[in-house]
C-alpha cells in the first residue's frame, strides 16, 4: 500500500499512528494524520502563523473524547475516513502525473474529504483544495517548491478577500463554496425544528471502544457497556461547528434537529430559511 509514499509521508502515517494512540483512539483518525504532517513537515508549518500548532493540537483536544492512551505496541487500523484521505492522496498524485506519494498529496487528501474535521482546520486557515492543486500542478511532472506553494497560499489569500464568490464566511471563518452547496442541499430536504442540545447515552463495545447509539445493545449483550452521557457533543451537518451542553455559549447549547443530526443557528439562518441561499441574489457570493 506504501510503496510509492516518500520517506516523509511513511513518517507521517507512523506518526499520525503515535498521535491515535496518544488519544487513546481505536482509529487512525484524519485529524491525527494532520497532526503527522505538522510533525514531520516543517514547510507546511511555515505557510500558518506562528502558534498556530498549538492552537490547532487545542482544537483537536477540545474535540476529542477522554480516553486512556493505547499502548504503541498495538496495531490501530485507519478510520474509514482516513482510507479515504490516502485513496485521494493517490489520486492526486495520479492527476499530477507524480510517480510519489508524498505529504503534498496527503495534504491534498484532507482536504478533499470535506466533511472531516481536518479539513475543517485547514480550510479555517485559508487553504483550499482548488488552489493548492493548481499550483502543484504548475510545474508538471517536478513537485513545486513550498517555498513558491506558499507565496502561492498567501497571494490566493488575499485574492479570495476581495473574491466573495469563492466562500462564504461562517462563524468567522472562510467555507468553499462547492462544498457549501452540496452540504446545504443535501439538509434542504429534511424538516428542522429548534431545540436545546444535550449529551446522548451511548452503547460503548468494550473490546474495540466502538460506540453505538442503539443502548439496546446494552440489554441484548453483554459485550457493551452503557456510557450515560457518553455522546457529549455533536457537529453541525454543513459547517461542522461543535454544539454542546453550555450554559455560557447559548450558541453552541441551541440548534436545529431534524431528529438525528443537527444544523447550527448560523447555517439554519443563512441557508435553510427563506430561497436556496446560492440560486439567490446574495451579496456574499454575487
Amino acid at each position: 500500500m506504501f510503496e510509492r509514499y516518500t520517506e516523509k509521508a511513511r513518517r507521517v502515517i507512523f506518526f499520525a499512528r503515535y498521535e491515535a494512540s496518544h488519544y487513546g483512539s481505536p482509529y487512525i483518525e484524519a485529524e491525527h494524520i494532520l497532526l503527522g504532517i505538522f510533525r514531520e513537515s516543517h514547510e507546511v508549518m511555515k505557510l500558518f502563523p506562528a502558534g498556530s500548532a498549538e492552537k490547532i493540537r487545542m482544537q483537536i483536544d477540545a474535540r476529542s473524547p477522554i480516553r486512556p492512551g493505547v499502548s504503541t505496541s498495538v496495531d490501530l487500523p485507519l478510520s474509514n475516513e482516513s482510507k479515504r484521505v490516502l485513496t485521494y492522496a493517490a489520486e492526486e498524485a495520479e492527476r499530477l502525473s507524480h510517480r510519489h506519494i508524498g505529504t503534498e498529496h496527503l495534504l491534498l487528501g484532507l482536504l478533499r474529504e470535506h466533511g472531516c474535521f481536518a479539513a475543517e482546520i485547514l480550510r479555517q486557515r485559508g487553504m483550499y483544495l482548488n488552489i493548492l492543486r493548481a499550483q502543484l500542478g504548475k510545474p508538471s511532472p517536478a513537485m513545486l517548491p513550498w517555498s513558491s506553494w506558499g507565496s502561492a497560499i498567501h497571494q490566493a489569500r488575499t485574492e479570495r478577500r476581495g473574491n466573495p464568490q469563492d466562500a462564504v464566511e461562517i462563524h468567522g471563518a472562510l467555507w468553499d463554496v462547492d462544498y457549501l452547496r452540496d452540504a446545504v442541499r443535501k439538509c434542504r430536504g429534511h424538516y428542522w425544528t429548534r431545540s436545546n442540545w444535550s449529551a446522548a447515552d451511548v452503547a460503548v463495545q468494550r473490546e474495540t471502544g466502538k460506540t453505538s447509539f442503539d443502548v439496546s445493545l446494552v440489554d441484548n449483550s453483554q459485550a457493551f457497556n452503557l456510557v450515560k452521557g457518553g455522546w457529549q457533543k455533536e457537529q453541525c451537518a454543513i459547517c461542522r461547528w461543535e454544539l454542546l451542553e453550555s450554559k455560557d455559549q447559548p450558541d453552541r447549547s441551541s440548534g436545529y434537529t431534524n431528529g438525528r443530526d443537527w444544523v447550527c443557528i448560523e447555517c439554519h439562518q443563512k441557508f435553510l430559511e427563506g430561497p436556496d441561499y446560492f440560486t439567490s441574489s446574495h451579496s456574499e457570493i454575487t
